[in-house]
């Protein structure tokens, strides 16, 4: 499961360097419906195209990573079933923690209205993007406009096609949203990386998490 993935990313990325990318790629499905949903904080602009990250780009992380004594933002709790309803989405499951420390939670979209069908997976921890840059990990490219705080990546292990991850860097540790299309059609990286960046706009805005 990604969330095996993601657990074995953070050890490794909080920890010590030497840890080898893991490689279970496994993910789960979910059945969805064809109709539109009235957000009520989040309205999507038309979906762009990435452009390239400019190779001397130097991320500076929102949070202390020497300091363990940081909290990370609770994303997966603190939002009532309510309030994921009013932005179109579902927990599925139960939360999970581990002392890395890291947050993970599986999400699912109500009525995804654009064709794209997939899961999604919210998780907080204080993995680095250059931990992330050195396994090779990191999508070199954003969408104009956007938070430049905001980065993209992918899981490891040649598990590179059906998903996008989005995430950004807080003074509360690092928050991302995985989406993973599990659908018939074939939605390019650029619109896998969109869904994300969407959701994880639709959560910042209304969990306020900065």
């Amino acid at each position: 499961m990604r969330t095996r993935i993601l657990t074995a990313l953070v050890v490794c990325g909080v920890a010590v360097s030497g840890c080898a990318p893991p490689q279970d790629t496994q993910s789960a499905h979910s059945t969805t419906t064809e109709e539109t949903y009235p957000f009520e904080t989040w309205e999507s602009p038309p979906k762009p195209t990435m452009i390239p990250l400019p190779s001397d780009r130097d991320y500076v992380e929102a949070f202390d990573q020497h300091d363990r004594t940081q909290q990370l933002y609770e994303i997966c709790d603190s939002l009532s079933p309510e309030d994921l309803n009013a932005i179109g989405l579902e927990k599925t499951g139960e939360t999970r923690r581990g002392s890395n420390p890291i947050i993970d939670c599986g999400i699912r979209e109500l009525r995804p209205n654009d064709g794209i069908h997939g899961v999604f997976n919210f998780t907080a921890d204080f993995v680095l993007f250059d931990y992330l840059h050195s396994l090779g990990l990191i999508i070199n490219a954003t969408f104009t406009g956007i938070d430049e705080r905001i980065f993209f990546s992918h899981l490891p292990q040649g598990d590179e096609g059906d998903h996008c991850d989005a995430a950004i860097s807080t003074p509360h540790g690092r928050i991302s949203v995985t989406f993973t299309h599990t659908g018939k059609a074939t939605p390019t990286k650029d619109e896998l990386c969109w869904k994300a960046y969407e959701t994880l706009e639709k959560l910042r805005t209304k969990g306020g998490f900065q």
